[in-house]
């Protein structure tokens, strides 16, 4: 692994003009660059790779934060153990979701790339695409459980370690991803509403374990082209609080700030599968409860 690093470090910040030539039109400092793979090692090899360090370094500053979005130089939250139990018996008046048998509330472009298979449904994780609900909601509690690969030989990308998401709406992603040992730019790990909000801590289990959501969404409210209230969303990631009631700042877009355009009061729930080989998460016990 020693090797591995010096030969990351030794091309990016090493040798002849490799990085400045990686970064001149990224918008990446170069010197920058350097000072945080020389600080963050188990960084290095994927900082080489010129999207993934002007995904995270260069990206447009977000509203009323000194960081940018997906900017990996947030502090990473703090991890904290869960307990063991996750699962949750659908109160009398949720609606069941997906009760291990079949995909009949489901639709989407590519549900045969979706499996069930021993009360599980898993992605194809080959095609990027989405499962949505064929009723749609607005505000509304959601649980989900799902559960992370595991991967012997993780790819060198940390959003590949795992990745999907759950979106109310088909709009707003609270994202899923590997992230019990695997660092990320924390706006874009489990737990956080993506490429908008890291989570309070980091309540990750491991991979091949059972995980839960319990989701609090209430949809915004628009008059005309503006948004007069915005949605917001409490998430509980294995029992623990991660977003407090928080208020979106638009719909979920990747690497730019995010924004809101009208849309009808009720939409269908989505699960993403993000198409990544060896990536197959898997779900189950999916239920949801129209709030007053």
């Amino acid at each position: 692994m020693k090797r591995i690093l010096r030969t990351a470090l030794g091309i990016a910040v090493g040798v002849g003009l490799a990085l400045p030539a990686m970064t001149q039109e990224s918008g990446v400092d170069p010197a920058e660059l350097k000072r945080l793979m020389a600080e963050h090692p188990a960084w290095a090899i994927w900082l080489t790779d010129p999207k993934l360090a002007q995904l995270t370094l260069a990206g447009p500053k977000m509203p009323g934060s000194q960081y940018n979005v997906d900017d990996i130089r947030r502090p990473q939250p703090r991890h904290v153990e869960t307990s063991a139990a996750c699962a949750a018996k659908p109160p009398g008046d949720a609606e069941v979701l997906f009760d291990g048998h079949d995909l009949s509330k489901w639709t989407g472009d590519h549900v045969g790339e979706w499996t069930v298979r021993d009360g599980v449904v898993t992605t194809g994780a080959r095609v990027y695409n989405f499962l949505k609900t064929k009723e749609s909601f607005g505000d509304a509690q959601i649980h989900v459980e799902f559960k992370e690969p595991a991967q012997p030989k993780p790819p060198v990308n940390p959003q590949y370690h795992g990745n999907s998401g759950v979106f109310p709406m088909g709009l707003y992603e609270v994202q899923i991803l590997d992230n019990y040992k695997t660092e990320t730019y924390p706006d874009g790990m489990v737990g956080s509403i993506y490429s908008q909000f890291p989570p309070l801590v980091n309540a990750a289990r491991p991979a091949g374990v059972w995980q839960c959501y319990d989701i609090v969404f209430h949809a915004p409210h628009f008059s005309g082209d503006t948004a007069t209230s915005p949605a917001r969303m409490t998430v509980m990631l294995n029992g623990v609080l991660v977003q407090d009631n928080v208020a979106l700042i638009g719909a979920t877009v990747h690497g730019k700030v995010a924004a809101y355009a009208p849309h009808p009061a009720e939409l269908p729930l989505a699960l993403q599968d993000h198409g990544n080989p060896d990536s197959h998460v898997s779900f189950r016990n999916i239920w949801i409860r129209r709030l007053p």
